[in-house]
């Protein structure tokens, strides 16, 4: 299943707090399982977007928690586009057999 995974800065963030989170991340490494697509930052500096891959919310977690005093997340499972036409022709499909 694929995730993206939003963050945003928590309030109140200090040039010392932007030094320890890219130390910090210069040594992270992902738990086995979550695969990362890609990580992108926003260009107003508030945050970013990663793209992930996983089975499993608890390695979600895993990869958030040490971020979370820096950072404020939302994670939503994504659909490639080229899935959803037919999903969402299905849930019509449906809406209108009911009369």
């Amino acid at each position: 299943m694929l995730f993206a995974i939003a963050w945003t800065n928590r309030a109140g963030a200090t040039e010392e707090t932007d030094k320890r989170m890219l130390t910090l991340f210069k040594s992270w490494q992902p738990p086995a399982g979550l695969d990362f697509k890609g990580f992108y930052d926003y260009a107003d500096g508030d945050g970013g977007i990663a793209i992930a891959e996983s089975n499993s919310a608890e390695l979600i977690l895993e990869a958030t928690a040490p971020w979370t005093t820096y950072l404020n997340f939302t994670v939503r499972p994504i659909v490639p586009t080229e899935k959803s036409p037919a999903i969402i022709e299905k849930a019509i499909a449906w809406r209108d057999s009911i009369r």
